[in-house]
C-alpha cells in the first residue's frame, strides 16, 4: 500500500518535472496558423484529446499537456465540447480553457411564435442539435413528464427568447433549458388565474398561441383573446386560420378553400372548442393577452391589409370588412 503510494507520488513529481521543464520551451503553434474549431468528444481519455489537438494543429507540445494533466490531477476535470482557438495557444492556454470548460456558445434566437418545427430548423442551421431527433425527444411522454409540461408535445413551453447553447448540449438539454425559462416567465399565480376562468395551463397556453400567430400587434392581443373567449362560450367554431395550417404543417403557404375542409384536430372550421394543443410557442404579450382579455363583445376580425385587424360585433358587419379585404381595400 505505502510502495504504491510512493509510485503515485513519483509519477505525479516526475510529470511535473517534465511539464515545468517543457513549460520553459512552451511555444504556440506557429506554421500558417487559422482560426480552428475543434469538438473534444464526450469521455474522450487526456491522451486521446492530447492525439485530437496535435491532430487539429492546435497542440505543439502533446507530450507537456499530458504531463500537465497528470501534474494536476485534472484528467477527470476536462470538459467535452466545441472549443474555439482564435490564435494559436501554448499548452498552458489549451489545457486551461478544457479545464474550465471555456467552449464555444452559440446565441440562440428564438422568435416569438415559432412552432417546434421552426426551433428545430434553427438549431440544424448551426449544428447545435439533429431536427429528428430534436422532434422526436420533443415529444416524448416521460421526457414530458418529468419537465412537468401538459401536451403532447413541448409545442408552446419553449419560451421564445435569446438562448446561449454548445454543442455538447443534447436535445434534451435544450429543450429542458427552454421550458425552464418558459416557468421563469410564467408566474404560478397565472395559473391559479386561468383556473378560475375555467381554463387548464394547456389551454391558456393553446389560446396564447392563437393570438400569437393571429395578430403582430400587441394592442390587438387582448381583442382577440376576447373574441377566442367569446366564441368558445357562445360554443361557435374559432374560424382561426393559423390552426389549420398547423394542422396541415403547410407553414408558410396560403390557404385554399380546400385546406379549410380538411379534416384534421387543428382545423378550427370543422371543430368546436380550442385544438388538442398549442400551434406555437408566444411571447410574453400573447400570454398576457390570453389570461387577460378586453372587455367587449366582439365576434369576429378581418385584416385590414395593413398587419391590423378590424374588430366586429355583428355577422352582417364582418361580412363587410371580408369583401374589402378581398377586394385589397382596407376595411373601414
Amino acid at each position: 500500500m505505502v510502495s504504491q503510494r510512493i509510485k503515485v507520488f513519483l509519477a505525479i513529481f516526475l510529470a511535473a518535472a517534465v511539464a515545468f521543464s517543457f513549460l520553459l520551451m512552451d511555444t504556440p503553434p506557429s506554421k500558417e496558423w487559422k482560426p480552428t474549431n475543434v469538438i473534444v468528444p464526450k469521455g474522450s481519455r487526456s491522451s486521446e484529446v492530447a492525439r485530437l489537438l496535435e491532430g487539429e494543429g492546435v497542440l505543439a507540445h502533446p507530450l507537456v499537456f499530458r504531463a500537465l494533466v497528470l501534474a494536476t490531477m485534472s484528467g477527470r476535470s476536462l470538459k467535452f465540447g466545441e472549443y474555439a482557438f482564435q490564435n494559436p495557444p501554448s499548452t498552458v492556454e489549451v489545457w486551461r480553457k478544457l479545464y474550465r470548460g471555456e467552449v464555444a456558445r452559440y446565441s440562440v434566437l428564438v422568435p416569438e411564435g415559432s412552432n417546434l418545427y421552426d426551433i428545430a430548423m434553427i438549431l440544424d442551421e448551426l449544428y447545435l442539435a439533429d431536427p429528428e431527433e430534436f422532434l422526436e425527444t420533443a415529444s416524448s411522454p416521460d421526457f414530458l413528464r418529468r419537465l412537468n409540461i401538459p401536451g403532447k408535445t413541448a409545442e408552446g413551453f419553449l419560451f421564445p427568447d435569446t438562448y446561449l447553447l454548445d454543442k455538447s448540449m443534447s436535445a434534451e438539454d435544450i429543450i429542458d433549458v427552454m421550458a425552464r425559462r418558459f416557468r421563469r416567465k410564467f408566474l404560478p399565480e397565472w395559473e391559479e388565474l386561468a383556473r378560475k376562468d375555467g381554463f387548464s395551463l394547456l389551454e391558456i397556453v393553446t389560446i396564447a398561441s392563437i393570438i400569437e400567430k393571429e395578430t403582430g400587434i400587441s394592442d390587438e392581443g387582448p381583442l382577440v383573446s376576447a373574441v377566442i373567449r367569446r366564441r368558445l362560450s357562445l360554443k361557435m367554431p374559432l374560424q382561426m386560420d393559423p390552426t389549420v395550417v398547423y394542422g396541415l404543417r403547410r407553414f408558410g403557404a396560403e390557404l385554399t378553400k380546400k385546406d379549410l375542409r380538411t379534416q384534421s384536430p387543428y382545423n378550427s372550421y370543422l371543430n368546436r372548442g380550442l385544438p388538442p394543443g398549442p400551434i406555437a410557442n408566444p411571447g410574453l404579450s400573447a400570454i398576457k393577452a390570453a389570461l387577460f382579455p378586453a372587455d367587449t363583445d366582439y365576434l369576429y376580425f378581418v385584416s385590414r391589409n395593413d398587419g391590423s385587424h378590424k374588430f366586429s360585433r355583428t355577422l352582417d358587419e364582418h361580412n363587410l370588412g371580408v369583401v374589402s379585404f378581398r377586394k385589397g381595400e382596407t376595411p373601414k
